[in-house]
């Protein structure tokens, strides 16, 4: 009766697993030869990805011929069958790495050379951060748009086959924005100035025009940017005392390269707020900046005190106030 009792049990439980939960299954399939690849991040220096920083980015494959994106399925796992062979493949993966070093690039799930021919060479593609993959086609969408991703890009490369594997499958990323960061520095009037013994810091920086990477085309690297027109509030801003020494006051910022920088700047004079707006950042005297790609531009903004009345002299003083609205005269038209 007890061995009539464990037998039905074991009968449910193997009914409650479907072939890829097999407990006999291999982690490894026995017929595919498992991509091996590299990495490397093109100017490390030049944007927020940097020697050592944890990297992921979506990878996809295709077989041969190359560049033959065309009719791209995202298939997103590996089905293997209880005897441990690989039935689909993954075209799909999640690639985790550190940048600047030389380690393996971890792939989640990984990816396998087309075991049925042995002769059809793999292609991979991959764009960073790792994004969101519809069910077809190529476009990787980001899963944040805030001027904090480093966008990067891989542009195709050959893995080889199942028979002849490459011996280096190296993806080289290359960033597809140029970075801003931002420093400022106070220097004091040279005598009577309005802001003596008054703390001034930065309480607010906001870059007109900026446009963000939405996603990325990973059949060749065409990036769709955010409407122009909008401003971007420089997020993570350090709200602490200025100096007569130039220091970052944020985290870097990543938008569309290729353009000028204007910018609106909100200080804080001990309890007051003033505002400067529509800045525009030059490179040298009377040349406006003129972002770049892949480049990293360090903005320094100077902030002079005034100087304040000398001995004798007012200071102007005023208050304000705001008279309420009142109906006016009526208008009208004619449509002819």
């Amino acid at each position: 009766m007890k061995k009539g009792i464990l037998l039905a049990a074991l009968s449910l439980l193997a009914v409650g697993c479907s072939k890829n939960e097999s407990v006999n299954t291999p982690d490894t399939p026995v017929n595919a030869k498992a991509i091996r690849i590299g990495q490397s991040v093109q100017g490390v220096t030049s944007a927020a990805v940097t020697e050592g920083s944890d990297v992921t980015a979506t990878i996809l494959m295709h077989d041969a011929p190359a560049t033959n994106w065309g009719g791209f399925i995202a298939v997103k796992k590996n089905d293997i069958d209880g005897a441990g062979a690989l039935q689909e493949r993954a075209t799909v993966s999640t690639a985790s790495f550190k940048a600047g070093t030389s380690q393996d690039v971890v792939l989640t799930p990984s990816l396998y050379y087309n075991h049925g021919t042995n002769t059809d060479n793999a292609f991979l593609v991959a764009v960073s951060p790792d994004g969101v993959l519809a069910a077809s086609g190529t476009v990787v969408t980001m899963k944040n748009v805030d001027g904090q991703q480093d966008v990067m890009y891989a542009a195709e490369v050959d893995a080889g086959n199942e028979g002849t594997p490459a011996s280096s499958v190296n993806l080289s990323f290359g960033h597809l924005t140029t970075q801003l960061n931002f420093q400022m520095k106070l220097t004091a009037a040279a005598s009577n100035g309005e802001w003596a013994n008054q703390s001034v810091s930065v309480k607010n920086i906001s870059i007109q025009n900026a446009q963000l990477p939405q996603s990325v085309d990973a059949a060749d690297g065409t990036v769709s940017w955010t409407a122009s027109g909008s401003s971007l509030s420089v997020p993570n801003i350090a709200n602490v005392g200025l100096s007569a020494t130039a220091a970052k006051v944020s985290t870097p910022v990543m938008i569309m390269g290729g353009g000028k920088v204007t910018v609106d700047v909100v200080l804080t004079v001990g309890n007051a707020d003033l505002t400067f707006s529509n800045i525009t950042i030059q490179e040298t005297a009377g040349k406006d900046l003129i972002t770049e790609k892949a480049k990293s531009h360090m903005i320094t903004l100077n902030v002079t005190e005034p100087s304040g009345a000398t001995q004798g002299e007012k200071v102007i003083s005023a208050t304000a106030s705001v008279t309420p609205w009142q109906e006016g005269a009526k208008g009208s038209a004619e449509l002819n």
